[in-house]
C-alpha cells in the first residue's frame, strides 16, 4: 500500500468513518494532519481540496469557530 492510500484509510477509520470528518479535521497536533486529503499542505491540491470541503460544510465550520477552531491556517 503507498503511503498516501495507508494516511487516508487511517484518517478515514480516525474519523468513523466519515470523509467530511477528513477533511473538518481540527486535530492539528496529529502528525497526519496535513497529509489527510492524500496531498501535502503546500500544493495546489491541497488547497482546492480544503476549499471545497469550507464552501460544502459551511454550518460545520461555524461549529469549529463557535468552539473556538480557527479554520483560517488550514
Amino acid at each position: 500500500m503507498i503511503r498516501s492510500r495507508a494516511i487516508a484509510k487511517y484518517c478515514l477509520e480516525c474519523s468513523g468513518g466519515s470523509p467530511k470528518e477528513v477533511s473538518l479535521c481540527h486535530i492539528t497536533d496529529c502528525p497526519l494532519w496535513e497529509w489527510r486529503t492524500g496531498s501535502a499542505k503546500k500544493s495546489k491540491t491541497y488547497r482546492k481540496r480544503i476549499q471545497k470541503a469550507l464552501k460544502r460544510y459551511p454550518g460545520e465550520v461555524k461549529e469549529l469557530e463557535t468552539l473556538g477552531i480557527s479554520t483560517d491556517s488550514w
